[in-house]
């Protein structure tokens, strides 16, 4: 049984093929990973503007004569003179000359005159060409998760296209004559296929398709023929179920006779195990326990960071420090991880920390999860630490290690 430092350690280390990458509208590209710097076309702004609505004016002057209107979008080459003012629009070129733009409130309008009620300063409320950013400065670099605001930023570009990361290409399988898929009906002594489902759309904004492949019978040659065929299409399989070592626990066999590298055979974490991660020519398969709170759980710590690796993204699992609610227990001698609520950074146990990996009520009334390593009591106004069902990620490995203190 493996330590959970070391396990994460592992994965993070593993050497990985990378995935390609495409050129996609800009449009379409939320969430995904940019596979090249993006530098600055144009300066931003790309002109003197004015940031809010006022009027321009040359300094050393208590009484300006109101010349006209700027509006924004309108082409203009006027060039202000001494105690002459211009009413102007959020936006609008600043005319040359300008040396502040003063807001309606800080002026009285008197028969087209301007009179100052204060002594504006210079450059006032001017937005000066390349504030923001300058022709060729890099506005995005390389492996960045592209998000709105990203978008907006290349927008302002003009860009249409970006280059970013293919997606990284996931199977995930249910497994066992006990298990049914969500359009068939199960008899009386069968379950639905809870994990796949569940982690499928817990994992699907990360840079990833995850394709469902159905349920695995607990037949030795069904289930090799069925991995045998995925590692020739996808980077990930994964497996719930079948990965213990009961008398229809097939996967470990399976794995042995396709020559499996094995890379990690279960942790020392409650609740998940068993679990195993390994790898067959380039593709990785990573197999879950059946029970729906381990697999989770397990799919949590695993997956991000192989999709990582195979993105060429050097970021890691980040956890957040919270304060702990209500007094529990947790075993000793094991990484424990409790679910529960995360709110206004104060964590509550669901249930005070008592339920079994096989329920699905903690998962549906839980959006976080707290990480114990060798504790027995969780006492109230304790901070901990604290990993939304939502992973987020860090740049430092040593912060990603927080996790497991």
């Amino acid at each position: 049984m493996q330590d959970l430092r070391e396990y994460l350690k592992k994965i993070y280390s593993l050497k990985v093929k990378q995935v390609d990458s495409k050129s996609i509208k800009l449009h379409k590209s939320l969430n995904r990973i940019l596979d090249s710097d993006i530098t600055c076309k144009i300066d931003i702004p790309r002109f003197n503007t004015s940031a809010m609505d006022g009027y321009v004016i040359k300094l050393g002057y208590e009484n300006y004569e109101i010349k006209g209107n700027i509006f924004a979008g309108e082409k203009n080459s006027i060039v202000l003179e001494n105690n002459f003012a211009y009413k102007i629009m959020t936006g609008a070129k600043i005319p040359l000359n300008t040396d502040s733009v003063i807001q309606k409130e800080l002026v009285e309008i008197k028969d087209n005159k301007l009179i100052l009620k204060t002594n504006p300063k210079k450059d006032n409320c001017i937005k000066f060409r390349g504030e923001d950013f300058k022709k060729n400065d890099i506005l995005v670099r390389s492996g960045k998760v592209i998000t709105p605001n990203i978008i907006g930023i290349l927008a302002s570009q003009g860009i249409d296209k970006v280059k970013v990361k293919k997606k990284v290409k996931i199977i995930i399988f249910g497994s066992g004559n006990e298990v049914v898929n969500i359009d068939s009906k199960p008899n009386e002594f069968q379950i639905y296929d809870i994990n796949s489902y569940f982690i499928k759309s817990v994992f699907c904004n990360l840079n990833c398709s995850i394709h469902y492949g159905g349920i695995l019978d607990d037949n030795i040659n069904k289930i090799k023929k069925a991995i045998k065929k995925a590692i020739k299409k996808y980077d990930i399989i994964i497996t719930s179920g079948g990965v213990s070592v009961g008398d229809k626990d097939y996967i470990h066999s399976v794995l042995g006779r396709l020559d499996a590298e094995i890379l990690a055979d279960s942790i020392n974490i409650k609740p998940g195990r068993p679990v195993l991660l390994s790898r067959i020519e380039d593709s990785f398969i990573l197999s879950l326990p059946g029970n729906p709170i381990g697999a989770f759980l397990q799919a949590s710590f695993c997956l991000p960071p192989l999709i990582q690796k195979f993105s060429s993204l050097n970021y890691y699992l980040g956890a957040k420090v919270a304060i702990n609610e209500e007094e529990f227990r947790v075993s000793k001698n094991t990484y424990h991880i409790i679910l529960g609520n995360l709110l206004n950074n104060r964590f509550i146990a669901y249930n005070n920390a008592k339920y079994q990996g096989s329920q699905i009520a903690p998962l549906l009334k839980s959006n976080a999860m707290a990480i114990f390593y060798n504790k027995e009591v969780v006492k109230k106004g304790d901070n901990i630490l604290v990993l939304s069902f939502n992973p987020y990620f860090v740049n430092n490995l040593d912060r990603m290690f927080n996790i497991v203190n």
